[in-house]
């Protein structure tokens, strides 16, 4: 019997962590390969702006062309936030400013990845590629 209980948790812990490394690459594709920090030196082509305060962005969706070098700069007007961008290894700190190019269209989640109080897991927004 404790051989059959040894044998599920090995199991079990094997597909937990075979799970953790999956991509599920979410909606409307769109992967890390998808997207691609530009050099310095180049200038970006756009500039969004994303503010947070307390519990929320700015905007619920900002909007950017694909092939095109943007500035990404997060801006913090209340509390200390950090921006992820969800399918991408792509972050951004706390009055930072970050140049990608997304190659691809698609719709990409954007969280807050600096625990910020008690409205921290819907800081939610999304980001569309056209």
């Amino acid at each position: 019997m404790k051989k059959w209980i040894v044998f599920a948790s090995i199991l079990t812990l094997a597909l937990v962590i075979a799970a953790c490394g999956a991509n599920n690459g979410g909606s409307n594709g769109g992967n890390s390969g998808d997207v691609v920090a530009v050099e310095a030196a180049v200038e970006p082509a756009s500039e969004v702006v994303l503010t947070a305060s307390d519990w929320k962005f700015d905007q619920q969706e900002y909007q950017i062309k694909a092939g095109e070098p943007v500035a990404l700069t997060l801006k913090s007007v209340g509390g200390v936030h950090g921006v992820q961008i969800l399918k991408t290894k792509h972050t951004i700190g706390n009055n930072e400013s970050v140049t990608l190019q997304f190659d691809k269209p698609g719709t990409y989640d954007i969280i807050c990845n600096v625990p910020c109080g008690g409205g921290h897991a819907k800081m939610k927004a999304k980001l569309v590629v056209t």
